[in-house]
């Protein structure tokens, strides 16, 4: 694993032996690719994936499922609460699977693993998939779910000057695009993007090239996904609120933490996004794990790797939401 200062090329290392086997025992399996399928049951077979596959998530104080009204219609969020007293930080968690399969349940380890390791106030958010709503929809649930708790956060016991935004894949495209919106309006301390989708590619990237077949997230999944999400409107590919990488706003965007993985088709995105994120002066910490694949999040009972992300991340954000940051930053600007 690699960190700071980010890289113009990253380092190759071979797959790791676990994430191996597991993929070519998937391939023997001959199950038919992810984009031949109904929405419906693509997204039963993420949910499965994601139960079966991790480790159990450690004990925190309490789940809820709430619902409040969203841009069109009602908005469900999960609230995960750490066992820890006063008043504490609060992390927006957005999941991912390209924007057309994921949801609660498929990152509920992950959130509830992120609650206890940061020991912060967790709120997922259960946007609107495609192809059935396409964009702008599933960014205008994650913006308005932003404004709904930076709007809570008392009621949700935590402080509402300590409120990051996490998400992977897709889901840290629709934080990233959160956070832009967000500007001026509500601040934030830090934004989490683990293996974010940044930009969709006329022409594949090497990385898409690379990895594009055997590694679990593959070019064709991957061109569903757009294809879904966009609404088969290709126009929109250059759409602020899509093309990370074009956006002229990324100055405006908290702190960064951005990870990429080495046998993944969206590691050079999201490197070129972590550069951008950079160059437009925020403060940027990026990690690089070689040996790792999308979607690894979910793997931590095959492989430590996926583990090992949320914990560096969990550290960066306890950092970055602690009180004495907060303090520091008060006797900056006074």
């Amino acid at each position: 694993m690699t960190r700071t200062a980010i890289p113009a090329v990253l380092e190759t290392a071979p797959l790791d032996p676990a994430l191996a086997g597991f993929l070519a025992q998937a391939a023997s399996q001959g199950n038919p690719p992810l984009e031949s399928l109904p929405p419906g049951l693509a997204r039963q077979i993420y949910r499965d994936l994601a139960a079966g596959l991790g480790l159990p998530a450690p004990a925190i104080a309490s789940a809820d499922d709430r619902v409040i009204d969203g841009p069109s219609c009602p908005l469900a969020l999960r609230v995960y609460r750490p066992d820890a007293e006063g008043a504490l930080p609060l992390l927006l968690f957005v999941h991912g699977g390209g924007f057309v399969i994921g949801d609660l349940e498929t990152h509920d380890t992950v959130c509830r693993t992120l609650c206890h390791d940061v020991a912060a106030v967790v709120v997922a958010v259960d946007y609107r998939l495609a192809p059935e709503h396409p964009f702008p929809a599933a960014v205008d649930d994650v913006a308005c779910a932003l404004r709904w708790v930076a709007a809570h956060a008392r009621e949700l016991g935590a402080d509402a000057s300590r409120i990051a935004l996490a998400g992977d894949s897709a889901g840290a495209q629709l934080a990233t695009v959160a956070a832009l919106r967000a500007a001026g309006a509500i601040v934030l301390r830090a934004l989490g993007l683990i293996y974010p989708l940044a930009q969709h590619y006329s022409e594949p990237s090497p990385s898409m090239a690379e990895n594009g077949e055997g590694k679990f997230l593959t070019t064709g999944a991957m061109r569903w996904f757009i294809d879904c999400y966009l609404g088969g409107r290709q126009e929109l590919a250059r759409h602020a609120d899509f093309a990370l990488l074009q956006s002229q706003t990324l100055h405006t965007l908290p702190p960064t933490w951005l990870a990429t993985m080495g046998h993944d088709p969206l590691r050079d995105e999201g490197l070129a996004l972590a550069l951008r994120i950079a160059q437009a002066g925020v403060p940027t910490e990026h990690h690089h794990y070689a040996s790792a694949i999308h979607a690894c999040l979910h793997f931590t009972a095959v492989s430590t790797l996926g583990s090992q992300v949320m914990a560096d991340l969990a550290t960066w954000l306890r950092a970055q939401l602690s009180i004495d940051v907060q303090a520091r930053h008060s006797r900056c600007w006074t």
